[in-house]
This record gives structure tokens, C-alpha cells and sequence, in this order.
């Protein structure tokens, strides 16, 4: 019997894959307010930055965490037909700017040949992509308005 329980404890069980991406950028309220982007503003000089461990100004690794809009601007976008694996394609990516004079890389939800550059897309959380263990992985996506 005892010698079962030390076998059991060397033998160690895999670790479930992720199936939420992003947790440093992306904060989903548990009030079930509506989720966002979380932007970096430096505590030393006041830039604001967008997924950074030191200002881009001063160097400096003091933060305050504050929401980003929600809305923004596809600055550009691409179809791809042809993607990585474990995402189904066709799929749309983005440069999306947002009014903070923030730009992101983004997946957009919805058909392909469907985007045009300046329009106007609103921040949501959808399916990426497929994890290890064959679950979906849920992160941030921008959306048409509307």
C-alpha cells in the first residue's frame, strides 16, 4: 500500500493546458462588467504603454494599470487563407488603433473580405484557437460595430 502512494507521487499528472490567453493585457470583470484591455501608464514620466515590463520613455518598472478603451480603428488587416495550426482558417488579423494613440494586434471576428482600414470595431472575447488538449482558447478579439 505503501509503496502504491510513493509510486503515485513521483508519477505526476499532466497539467491541464491554458484556456484563457492573455491574463497581464486582458481583464474580464467578475461583476460581469465588460471586459478590457489593460494599459500601462508609468509611474515616473507618465507614458502610457500597451503589454510592456519597462517604459519605453524612462525605463522606469513602476506601473499603474488602467482599462483602455474598448473601441478603436482598424489601422490594417490581412485574410489569411493559409494559417497556423490550430486555427481554423480563414481568419482576419489587425493592427486596430485605439484613442489612447495605442495600437494592437488583434484577431478580428468575423468573414474574411468583410473589413475595410478606418473602420470602427469594439473589443470582445471569442474562441483563438484550439489548446493542446483539443479545448478552446478564449481571448481578446475586436468586432464590428453594430
Amino acid at each position: 500500500m505503501a509503496q502504491e502512494e510513493a509510486q503515485k507521487k513521483k508519477t505526476k499528472e499532466k497539467e491541464p493546458d491554458i484556456t484563457f490567453f492573455h491574463p497581464g493585457i486582458l481583464e474580464v470583470p467578475k461583476d460581469g462588467s465588460l471586459p478590457y484591455l489593460k494599459g500601462y501608464r508609468c509611474k515616473k514620466c507618465g507614458q502610457l504603454d500597451f503589454m510592456t515590463e519597462m517604459c519605453t520613455s524612462c525605463w522606469s518598472q513602476e506601473f499603474e494599470i488602467i482599462p483602455l478603451s474598448r473601441r478603436g480603428k482598424v489601422y490594417s488587416f490581412s485574410d489569411i487563407y493559409i494559417g497556423q495550426q490550430g486555427l481554423s482558417t480563414p481568419y482576419i488579423f489587425a493592427y486596430v488603433d485605439l484613442p489612447e494613440n495605442i495600437r494592437v494586434f488583434a484577431q478580428l471576428e468575423g468573414e474574411v473580405n468583410t473589413y475595410r482600414c478606418d473602420e470602427e470595431v469594439e473589443l470582445t472575447l471569442g474562441h483563438i484557437r484550439m489548446n493542446n488538449d483539443n479545448l478552446p482558447i478564449v481571448s481578446y478579439k475586436f468586432k464590428k460595430i453594430g
